[in-house]
């Protein structure tokens, strides 16, 4: 028993180890296709190990690092599409939000309102979600882009909204 402990301990910590690696890598484009699929697969495995109720039956397509403590997991359930953060820098990945993409007409007519009155007026919606967080309730994304004629880079920002239209400070 105790040396399957040792095996399986390892194993968590290869994984995890092989995850943090992957993530922090930004040249992700030298790995050989079957080695991005090798790793998907196993970062796949530690995700529905540690969250079955959200991992079970779904399609993972991608995992990607947002910054030095959180990585995106995008996935599909039937026709849906979702995104997963989770907290990477730990060894359970943490879950920290869930992500479902909605459309701008499921969106809250009030959180609406709320970016067409916001500094962000004027900046392009990439895509809107409903949000939810083991510790807190629902509330909203929105995504949005807007290209800088200076140096002609376009810049992404994530704004999060309450059911009531009240600008929330970020989860991650």
């Amino acid at each position: 028993m105790k040396n399957y402990d040792t095996k399986s301990k390892f194993r968590q910590i290869m994984v995890c180890s092989i995850l943090l690696l992957y993530g922090l890598s930004t040249f992700a484009q030298e790995y050989s296709a079957i080695e991005d699929v090798d790793i998907l697969e196993e970062q796949k495995t530690v995700l529905m190990r540690d969250y079955p109720h959200i991992f079970t039956g779904v399609e993972i397509k991608d995992v990607r690092k947002i910054n030095s403590k959180h990585s995106k997991v995008f996935y599909e359930n039937g026709n849906q599409q979702y995104e997963a953060v989770v907290n990477s820098d730990r060894k359970d990945m943490l879950l920290v939000a869930t992500c479902r993409v909605i459309s701008e007409k499921e969106m809250p007519e009030v959180v609406m309102d709320a970016f067409k009155n916001s500094k962000y007026e004027n900046w392009d919606i990439i895509e809107t979600f409903e949000v939810t967080t083991p510790d807190s309730g629902l509330f909203y994304r929105i995504d949005v882009s807007k290209n800088n004629t200076m140096n002609e880079k376009e810049e992404i920002k994530s704004i999060f909204y309450t059911h009531l239209g009240q600008y929330r400070k970020p989860p991650y």
